[in-house]
């Protein structure tokens, strides 16, 4: 990392490291690649020395002192490494120590981060607590999005800490010293480049790895894409309330009859779903360990959200129709996402409109699954729909 790209470089990287975690989560195929055997109780040992690309995943890891792998690639669990790592270490987990060697780059989504031993390369985290220990050498540089970064041994690089930076009594840095919030700094700490207070370090500035200079210039270009896009989510919710119509044709229409005969109480479910889940996630986040799994829930329920809207839109077109007498489920599909894509322009009124549109698709899907839960139903078998009669579609 070059000195004057160091502030945009950390930023960027937090943002690539959430999404690599989203990612690692949401793919639970690598478990097909774990070599390890996990009946023990306690956290099991990596096992063969040099093996290749080592994956584990809800599992802990450890490591033994006399043990050699190569690539370790981790999600959930913790992370011990008191042996010798021969490559990267890419983790989402609850904690990562290093005791021993890693001779290339330690990239880790995780409560905490130590080093107190080795790390050949870069040390990239987005974690509570990033810490270097007083016997510990770091031969790249330390980039991390975390509430403290505190350095007591040798980082050959720079240092970057998105809010509080501690250099020990007997630090040294090599390079640059960055910081977002606030600087400990130690009489005895040596710091070879400059120090620097950068506020657009800070998490409260952190724009998904977008800095302040880019979201102005991104401001400056709204209004270029705004027919585009809009054009791109019209078509968009179409497609996906068709597949969805065709699909689930039962489960659509289900529905309808919920906002038919229950519109508020829809609503009302809507709103407790926006709330509780969101509330559970940053729950799960909080125990650390499940910081990975919040990631990918976050990521799902993003895409739930924004289907939920899709069906709120298609249930608001059938009613807007049924008030004229008119039953045709595509016409239905087509009036409710144009006129609500066109009402949303509106500014405050669209916003506030889309938002509840959301909350009642939202609260009918989730009536509607409560519903055929108590009636015993898998909520999967869809049947065919009826043909329609003369007239209709």
């Amino acid at each position: 990392m070059s000195r004057t790209e160091s502030p945009a470089g950390a930023t960027r990287f937090v943002a690539l490291l959430c999404a690599l975690a989203v990612a690692a989560a949401l793919v639970p195929g690598a478990a097909a690649a774990v070599p390890f055997d996990n009946d023990d109780a306690a956290a099991p040992a990596m096992g063969a020395t040099g093996s290749t690309a080592d994956q584990t995943v809800g599992s802990d890891v450890v490591v033994g002192p006399d043990e050699t792998v190569s690539d370790l690639e981790v999600v959930s669990g913790d992370v011990v490494v008191h042996g010798t790592v021969e490559g990267d270490v890419e983790a989402a987990a609850g904690s990562v120590r290093v005791t021993g060697e890693v001779t290339e780059n330690v990239e880790a989504a995780a409560g905490s981060v130590t080093v107190e031993g080795r790390v050949g390369g870069t040390v990239e985290a987005a974690a509570g607590s990033v810490e270097v220990g007083p016997d510990a050498t770091v031969g790249g540089d330390v980039e991390a999005a975390a509430g403290t970064v505190t350095v007591a041994g040798t980082v050959d690089g720079d240092v970057t800490g998105s809010e509080t930076v501690r250099l020990a009594d007997g630090a040294t840095v090599h390079g640059d010293v960055a910081y977002g919030e606030r600087l400990d700094r130690a009489e005895g700490a040596t710091v070879d480049g400059t120090v620097t207070h950068d506020e657009s370090l800070s998490l409260d500035s952190l724009q998904w790895g977008v800095t302040v200079d880019e979201l102005e210039a991104l401001d400056e270009l709204a209004f270029l894409p705004s027919p585009v896009v809009g054009l791109v989510t019209v078509v968009g919710a179409l497609v996906v309330g068709a597949l969805l119509l065709v699909v689930f044709p039962d489960f659509s229409g289900e529905m309808v009859e919920t906002v038919t005969d229950q519109p508020g109480r829809s609503v009302a479910a809507g709103l407790a779903t926006m709330i509780a889940v969101p509330a559970t996630l940053v729950a799960v986040a909080l125990t650390i360990v499940g910081l990975p799994l919040a990631f990918a829930g976050g990521a799902v329920f993003a895409l739930a959200a924004w289907v939920a809207l899709v069906y709120g839109e298609y249930l608001v077109g059938r009613r807007a129709l049924a008030e004229a007498g008119v039953e045709n489920r595509w016409a239905a599909l087509v009036v409710g996402v144009v006129g609500i894509e066109l009402l949303a322009r509106i500014p405050l009124f669209g916003d506030l409109l889309t938002f509840g549109v959301a909350l009642l698709g939202l609260g009918a899907g989730a009536l509607t699954i409560a519903a055929r839960r108590r009636d015993g139903g898998d909520g999967v078998t869809e049947t065919p729909p009826p043909d329609p009669a003369p007239g209709t579609v």
